[in-house]
Formats: structure tokens, C-alpha cells, sequence
């Protein structure tokens, strides 16, 4: 299922030490984020076992990019915090995605924000992002899930897709997610530069977070 009108931002936000021990950074966020006007949020800390993830990941969704545009004064302020050291993500319109039944219970939330090779063929990009929406017909524990391409990114990275998931619970995706036969065998080889069919380039980031109360996303 795909909507055609729709504008989601992900921020990828690391601390400076003292913020980070201070604890109160997720809720000035969450506050941020419901002020700005946005649809859907989330807000969270990465669990043990993302990489590249930061101290708080922020994940928004607006109907379209002027409601963006209207809203992010909020979370523009709370970005320029003094806690703030610095920030990377990206913005994207409408891509694939999909939702299965237990979505509204789905208890993580969880992106990875990657980088295609510029030079890849364009059917070298449209394999790996089939292999990409592939993998939710083999797990169960993936409630919903998009695929977006990258309109901008900010930070030292210029991301390319973001492919996002929510799932049943975190262990899922340390477990079936990471450890299943499609991921080893079908979808790392994009990834790894020893395989010829590699496209992925830079240190991607995987952040995943539990869900609190925030509305799900409309898909």
C-alpha cells in the first residue's frame, strides 16, 4: 500500500554528555514533535545494538511538505539546543509500504538510513530495493513497513532510502529479523563490499526504539 501525499522526517540526534545523563532530552522532543503539527511520531532512545543511532532517534510524519515546512519551528528549537552536539537524517515523500493485522500493537519502531552508490545502474537499485520488501512476507514479526527514497538529508551522510519497520517487539529484531535466512542470505550481499552485487556505501545507521503511546502512522 503506498499513500501519494505525505511528508516523513527521521532525525538521528546524539547528546552532549551532560544531556545525555540528564534524561529529560526524549521529552522535550516528544513535546516538540506534538507541537510542530505532525500526524504521527515517534520518539525514542536506540536500544543496545543499534549502530550509528545516537541518543534519540525522531521519527515525524505530515501530510505534506508545507506542513512540514509550518510546523518545524518546534523541532528546529529543540534541535538547536544547548544538548544538542549534532544531527543527520534525512526527509522523504510517499514510499512502499505495507501493514499487516497487530500493526496498532506493534511495540518497535525501527529504521535503517543507508547510502546507494551513485554510479549503481538503476536496475542494480530496483533489484535491492525488491529484495528489501521482500523480506516482510517471511516474518511474521514485522507489522508494517516503508520503503522511502531520500529527498535531502542533513548531516555528514548523504542517505539515500530510508526502510523502516514496526515490529511485535525489539527482540524480533535482533532476532528473526537480523538472524533470518533472507537477511545472511539474500539482502547482505548488496551490503557487503566483498560481494561483487555490493551498492551499499559509507557506515549505514540502524536505530530502533520501543514505541510509547504515539498514534501509528497512516499508510
Amino acid at each position: 500500500m503506498t499513500r501519494t501525499t505525505v511528508h516523513d522526517v527521521i532525525r538521528i540526534v546524539h547528546l552532549s554528555p551532560g544531556a545525555r545523563s540528564d534524561g529529560t532530552a526524549v521529552e522535550e522532543f516528544r513535546r516538540a514533535a506534538a507541537d510542530s503539527g505532525a500526524e504521527a511520531h515517534v520518539v525514542g532512545v536506540p536500544l543496545d545494538g543499534s549502530i550509528a543511532a545516537g541518543d534519540v532517534i525522531v521519527r515525524l510524519r505530515y501530510a505534506d511538505r508545507a506542513s512540514w515546512a509550518a510546523g518545524r519551528g518546534a523541532v528546529d528549537a529543540a534541535l538547536a539546543g544547548p544538548g544538542v552536539d549534532r544531527v543527520h537524517g534525512a526527509e522523504f515523500g510517499a514510499g512502499t509500504s505495507g501493514v499487516r493485522n497487530g500493526a496498532a500493537d506493534a511495540a518497535c519502531y525501527r529504521a535503517l538510513l543507508l547510502r546507494v552508490d551513485p554510479r549503481a545502474e538503476p536496475a542494480e537499485v530496483a533489484r535491492f530495493e525488491h529484495d528489501l520488501l521482500a523480506m516482510p512476507r517471511h516474518m511474521p514479526s514485522i507489522r508494517a513497513w516503508n520503503l522511502g527514497r531520500v529527498d535531502s538529508a542533513c548531516g555528514p551522510t548523504p542517505w539515500t532510502h530510508v526502510w523502516e519497520q514496526r515490529f511485535a517487539s525489539p527482540e524480533d529484531v535482533t532476532g528473526q529479523y537480523l538472524d533470518h535466512p533472507v537477511h545472511w542470505a539474500v539482502v547482505d550481499r548488496w551490503f557487503d563490499p566483498e560481494c561483487p552485487e555490493s551498492i551499499i556505501r559509507d557506515r549505514i545507521c540502524h536505530a530502533f526504539c520501543a514505541i510509547g503511546q504515539e498514534p501509528p502512522d497512516r499508510r
